[in-house]
């Protein structure tokens, strides 16, 4: 019969409720551009308590969305001249030319008709309504060069464009790297670039494209001649466009359903592997050449990878031309801090904690061997899935960063399984166990260097140990 009354105790009651039950809770807070990662954060049950979106620097209310970019066209009668146009890559952006337009291809190649499937090639574009012509021609002869663009010009509509997709590939070490090898890979690239350049400089060109790689930015194991004659390309593209000459150079990531990588298989998976991210489609690769033609700066980059996943594989990872990818994966690192693990582990079974780090675990081993976790058997020997001793310092190190632990070094020695790791780590977040830091992390250098047959004296491996792990904070990797 008091509703005043009632009113009143419902007030006081629902502010108990907000102070002494929501106010203890811990609140986790990830900005707009990682709504996703909250999302998944409470959909894994990772959390205890709120789970906040910040608005704080985010985007503003309305924001303009990009425009997309109108399909280019091409003249009809005009000419293109494609290096390499009779195979892989260069055949497929053959074919992206003259679906925009082009009406007359010289399809260049070291064999011309002599190429595997020439006549065939031929007769498709025809039936397009395009004339195209493969012609012979080594583009690191520069006489052959002037020779082919002079025909062009004397027999052909006005010549509209040039794209240079031809490459020599000689991978090596550098340690193995010699003369012939620099020189096979640089002149296909490189100087075959420079005779196209030199033969048309007099030409009123309206495009000049030339095909790069990823690899400059990122390096590549065994490919440094082929980095170097890449990068030659970007200073060509740079000289052109200072001279008020047209220039476009397209660093591709890897192309999967053509050229090169279709004949290579084992370099295919070791570059999914190596990037995080299965390459490129050439569907999806040419759909982005509009706006590469459209890159005001005429160097653009079109590749598709993990950087948190190639970071940890490239030693100029923390470099400031990286500053962009890096700001995102410091966020994301933090979210995921050694201190993290506590909370995430909080409340749960024994049971339950053992299956989050093992999977944890398990991740950085995939991460390590450049393989899917999905690949790992949890019971399985980490050595009989490619570790070397050197990968397991990594693994330490990895793992003391995840979880705020040292491991015994003869536990990563000694046939390590993902579970038995997993089992060691559980008894030293549960207290069960102390080591010391600084001993565990001497031992295990000395055990590396026992392995590879050098000696060093105590204070030397103290200061090789504080340098692998300074390197390990950076994100550099080591390798043998």
């Amino acid at each position: 019969g008091r509703p005043d009354l009632a009113a009143r105790l419902f007030r006081e009651v629902m502010a108990w409720f907000r102070e002494e039950t929501l106010a203890p809770l811990p609140c986790r807070t990830f900005p707009a551009d990682r709504i996703v990662d909250a999302f998944r954060v409470m959909q894994q049950a990772r959390h205890i308590g709120k789970i906040v979106v910040s608005m704080t620097n985010g985007s503003p209310d309305i924001e303009q969305p990009m425009p997309p970019l109108a399909a280019i066209q091409f003249r009809k009668e005009s000419t293109w001249l494609v290096t390499g146009g009779l195979s892989g890559f260069g055949l497929e952006s053959a074919r992206w030319l003259a679906a925009r337009g082009v009406g007359h291809l010289v399809l260049a190649g070291r064999r011309g008709m002599d190429t595997p499937r020439a006549r065939e090639i031929l007769k498709t574009f025809a039936a397009q309504g395009v004339q195209a012509f493969a012609l012979a021609c080594d583009v690191t002869d520069a006489g052959a060069v002037d020779t082919l663009v002079g025909r062009v010009k004397k027999t052909m509509p006005p010549l509209a464009g040039v794209l240079h997709a031809a490459a020599v590939f000689d991978d090596r070490l550098i340690a193995n790297l010699d003369a012939g090898s620099v020189e096979n890979v640089l002149s296909a690239k490189l100087l075959g670039a420079w005779h196209l350049h030199r033969a048309t400089i007099d030409i009123p060109l309206e495009h000049f494209v030339v095909y790069s790689s990823i690899v400059t930015a990122i390096g590549n194991p065994g490919q440094a001649n082929y980095v170097a004659a890449n990068a030659g390309l970007e200073g060509l593209t740079a000289m052109r466009r200072s001279m008020g000459l047209p220039a476009v150079c397209i660093a591709w990531g890897p192309i999967g359903d053509a050229g090169y990588l279709v004949r290579n298989e084992a370099v295919k998976t070791s570059l999914e592997q190596r990037l995080g991210k299965p390459p490129l489609a050439v569907a999806e690769a040419l759909a982005q050449l509009d706006r590469a033609f459209a890159e005001e700066t005429g160097i653009v980059t079109l590749a598709d990878f993990d950087w948190s996943n190639l970071a940890r594989l490239l030693p100029s990872a923390a470099g400031t031309r990286f500053d962009i990818l890096n700001r995102d994966r410091k966020d994301r690192a933090q979210a995921g801090d050694p201190l993290d693990i506590r909370t995430l582990i909080a409340g749960k079974t024994p049971e339950e904690i053992a299956g989050i780090v093992r999977d944890l675990v398990v991740q950085e081993v995939a991460q390590i061997l450049c393989i899917g976790a999905d690949r790992i058997e949890p019971n399985r020997s980490l050595h009989d899935l490619g570790m070397d001793s050197l990968m397991a310092v990594e693994l330490a190190l990895g793992l003391e960063q995840r979880f705020g632990i040292q491991l015994p070094v003869m536990m990563l020695n000694d046939s390590p399984t993902a579970d038995n790791v997993a089992a060691r780590i559980v008894e030293k977040l549960s207290g069960e166990e102390t080591v010391s830091e600084e001993g565990q992390s001497v031992d295990l250098t000395a055990e590396v260097v026992r392995q590879h047959g050098g000696g060093l004296t105590q204070e030397e491996m103290h200061g090789l140990s504080d340098d692998a792990r300074r390197l390990a904070e950076t994100g550099t990797r080591l390798i043998a």
